[in-house]
């Protein structure tokens, strides 16, 4: 190891203080920092730079991750103890020895009694690791035991005994030392209730290693994650204060031979930033130890604390952000800046950790690598920049509320959301917002795959869903060309780029010729062709209710189709050259035809699919039936029948509940689709329909089986606002809002404030945040119902649809055509302004004809 050699020029006498010192403060009027061994150990601050910093901790630790001292550190603090410099300090590279494969391929092994399960792995030379964490599944069960041991040779190095298992947790097991190069073998062992271990069947371990039952070898490798590390270099920390700025920078030589990676991929220097924190319940205050209320970035990110809480991490990132700010629970706020931060967020029962990597600068080979970031002490305020689009009304709670529960759904997810299913929903989010929100998913989708057939792939590169049975399952969506189609003309509508348009048109041409001949629409509906897609049970599903087989003729996929019709007809006018086809007829023929094949007389609702065998098959289907009547589907008739059923007839919980259950969105289904495993009857009367690999639940405790996903009272209050009139929308909207505010914030992990287990990485009977993109739908009712938003080809069309009891209502920072507008609606007038393309203030009013409906022209 070289040691780096750093010059640091202070003024006036200089402290010091060696290793694990007693703590040497940094001290300003806006500052106090302690610096203890080779970090950060506490940090107060004062917004007002009166020097009074009270006792609130804004870190209990702040240091590089992997930095450690040694017994030639030291620790230099300037006489005026605004400037320090603690090193040299030991660098060790972070590396992660973990099972890689296919995810979707994984499969469970039950730990039966008198048996064990094994997995071996090598550490090898100039490598040690700290701890090892395996995934286990309890089957729902919540008093699910067993021992873990960790073996080296014959030896116990640890042991630790499981009770009441959380399933599909990550359980770690530490030795008492780090342990350096070696064989290594964690054994499960001594079950109580039902429990085992997750392994990927024709995955791999990286370094090698046998995943075991008792002594046999199994395929793959069970999933395993080890945390090692091997030594990268030596390395300086710089702090200097300067008024309500802290400036910390790095200074760090790669040890001679040590090839570079994790966590310097991107020649990153990773922070780990500690605070005080209670993992559980739902008190997001200071009593709580909860330091930051809601973290927000340059780039349009937003993360609340309430979804970070019941989490052992945050699910998302920030990534690429010149600024990060975090807003205190208390007195301050913080703002972190820098070239290039990316951050995300792990949790512990008592501790957060805010992880975050800076960008490095590279000099000529052979000069070390240098890194510098910034603190500043801002006065504690809600601040959520103007590029974050808002409403506004004169109910200021009202004001509040809506902001908060539109930006938590609208803006937790990074831009581009992926996947295909995506498009269209992320299209309503984020078209009517600028900058790099939206400019990010247009571009995906000039690049996203098509195949030379014109099939828009599914998951991005992979061309299906990938979850699927087995590698060459087909497992294509038969929505994606009609998601893709109405993306791309939600964006030209708002933008009028017309250069976006014609880029696409070769692409928008192909989507269609597909979904017409391949799929068969210009018959008027479309039809799977996938061999495993062909709606029976057992087959595999075709749109993004991904465990229940849809497919053949398919009730949800043939609604989109339909609404891709009129904006397909919309862009190739505007294109000119191209032959227009006659989608106006074919749309009046695919809605005929949707009503004979899929509408139930006797029901009075949609049926959700009709297989390759002519059986039909209906669950009581309300995410089918609220998106047919949203794109146009059915009538005035035929929504007053759905709605009866939906607000009046009980489901298979014997209540009238398909509201009232979840209060936030109607459940998925009314029917239970009934569990098909070895132990449960066979009820022709009400016989399964799954994919071939879910085997059920009972009802209500999955979101695609009587749960709830958020998304779907988007579609709902639309649907609401034009049959039955905007005080029958507003009221639903209400009883949302309601749930809304109730402590959980409609987030975080299981269980929800009213009980609910939410679907994150693990199945769950509701879908509220992560990983719901979608739900940033429902506040966009606002927009597109109560002030009644609509980019059209000829202009922006505002049709207000106002409650009795609201005076007006506002939304602001909508981007349109390069204008940035705020608009106003009240009973009679509309109230448009901000400025044009050009800059120009604009300020106008338009009184609100008898049809109900004003346009803004392009030209203005």
């Amino acid at each position: 190891m070289v040691a780096v050699v750093v010059a640091f020029v202070f003024t006036g006498a200089i402290c010091s203080a060696q290793g694990k010192d007693a703590g040497l403060r940094l001290r300003n009027p806006y500052f106090e920092i302690v610096l203890r061994d080779g970090g950060i150990a506490r940090l107060r601050v004062d917004p007002t730079g009166k020097g009074k910093r009270g006792a609130a901790e804004f870190a209990r630790d702040l240091r590089p991750e992997g930095w450690e001292s040694m017994p030639t550190t030291r620790t230099v603090v300037s006489e005026n103890g605004q400037k320090a410099l603690l090193g040299p300090l030991r660098v060790w590279q972070t590396e992660m020895l973990q099972s890689v494969g296919a995810w979707e391929q994984r499969e469970p092994d039950k730990l039966l009694p008198g048996e064990t399960l094994a997995q071996t792995f090598r550490i090898e030379n100039g490598v040690i690791f700290d701890a090892a964490s395996v995934r286990l599944p309890t089957w729902n069960t919540k008093t699910s035991g067993a021992t873990l041991r960790l073996y080296r040779g014959e030896t116990v190095l640890a042991e630790r005994r499981l009770r009441d298992a959380v399933d599909n947790d990550w359980q770690e097991i530490r030795p008492i030392t780090p342990q350096g190069v070696g064989e290594y073998r964690i054994v499960l062992s001594e079950p109580v209730g039902e429990i085992g271990w997750w392994r990927l069947p024709t995955g791999t371990l990286l370094g090698g290693g046998q995943a075991l039952r008792k002594a046999l070898v199994l395929s793959g490798a069970h999933v395993l994650r080890v945390a090692s590390r091997r030594i990268a270099g030596s390395g300086t920390v710089s702090l200097r204060l300067d008024g309500p700025t802290l400036t910390v920078g790095t200074i760090m030589e790669p040890a001679q031979g040590t090839p570079l990676a994790i966590p310097y991929p991107k020649n990153a220097v990773a922070w780990r930033w500690k605070t005080s924190w209670t993992k559980g319940g739902y008190d997001c205050s200071p009593q709580a130890g909860v330091v930051f209320k809601r973290f927000f970035t340059d780039t349009v990110r937003y993360m609340p604390i309430e979804q970070l809480k019941r989490r052992a991490n945050g699910g998302l990132a920030f990534d690429n952000c010149r600024w990060i700010e975090a807003e205190g629970t208390r007195t301050a706020d913080l703002r972190l800046s820098g070239s290039k931060i990316d951050l995300h967020w792990e949790m512990t029962e008592s501790e957060m950790s805010l992880r975050f990597d800076t960008a490095q600068t590279v000099g000529k080979a052979g000069e070390p690598l240098r890194s510098d970031w910034h603190l500043t002490v801002l006065p504690r305020r809600d601040s959520v920049p103007e590029a974050f689009p808002r409403f506004a009304f004169a109910d200021g709670r009202l004001t509040e509320d809506a902001n908060r529960f539109w930006w938590e759904r609208a803006f937790t997810y990074p831009s581009p959301a992926l996947p295909a299913t995506w498009f269209e929903w992320m299209s309503l989010i984020r078209a009517w917002n600028g900058g790099t929100v939206r400019d990010g998913e247009m571009r995906q989708l000039e690049t996203y795959p098509l195949t030379a057939e014109g099939y828009v792939h599914t998951w991005n590169a992979d061309v299906g869903w990938p979850l699927r049975p087995k590698p060459d399952s087909d497992t294509r969506h038969a929505d994606t060309n009609a998601r893709f189609i109405l993306a791309c003309w939600h964006y030209w509508r708002w933008t009028g780029d017309d250069v976006f348009l014609r880029r696409q048109a070769v692409r928008l041409k192909s989507a269609m010729r597909y979904q017409l001949n391949t799929l068969h629409g210009a018959e008027g509906l479309i039809v799977t062709v996938s061999k495993d897609v062909q709606g029976r049970h057992g087959d595999q599903g075709d749109n993004y209710w991904d465990i229940l087989p849809f497919g053949h003729l398919d009730a949800y996929a043939n609604a989109a189709f339909y609404a891709s019709l009129s904006a397909m007809t919309e862009m190739e006018a505007r294109l000119g050259g191209l032959p227009l086809a006659n989608y106006a007829a074919l749309r009046r023929l695919a809605h005929r035809r949707y009503d004979k094949t899929f509408w139930d007389e006797a029901k009075g609702r949609y049926i959700g699919c009709v297989d390759v065998e002519g059986k039909r098959h209906d669950y009581g289907f309300t995410f089918v039936n609220l998106e047919a009547l949203y794109y146009g589907l059915g009538d005035a008739h035929k929504a007053r029948r759905i709605y009866h059923w939906l607000e009046t007839e009980p489901t298979s919980s014997g209540k009238a509940d398909t509201y009232s259950r979840f209060q936030f969105a109607p459940r998925a289904t009314t029917i239970h689709n009934p569990v098909w495993d070895a132990t449960t009857p066979f009820d022709p009367k009400n016989p399964p329909w799954w994919v071939s690999w879910w085997k059920g639940r009972p009802f209500g405790e999955q979101c695609q089986d009587g749960g709830a996903i958020l998304y779907l009272s988007y579609f709902d209050l639309m649907v609401r606002g034009r049959y039955f009139g905007p005080e029958n929308a507003w009221k639903r909207w209400n009883e949302i809002l309601t749930r809304y505010r109730l402590p959980d914030r409609l987030c975080g992990g299981a269980p929800l404030f009213t009980g609910e287990v939410n679907q994150q990485e693990d199945a769950g009977q509701v879908g509220v945040d992560y990983p719901f993109p979608e739900s940033g739908m429902v506040p966009c009712y606002l927009l597109y119902s109560i002030v009644g938003a609509e980019a059209t080809p000829t202009g922006l069309r505002i049709t207000p649809s106002l409650p009795p009891a609201m005076p007006w209502a506002e939304v602001r920072h909508i981007v349109w055509r390069g204008a940035t507008l705020t608009i106003r609606v009240g009973p009679k007038a509309i109230d448009v302004s901000g400025t044009d393309r050009a800059g120009h203030s604009i300020k106008r009013r338009y009184v609100i004809p008898r049809n109900g409906s004003v346009l803004i022209p392009n030209a203005g």
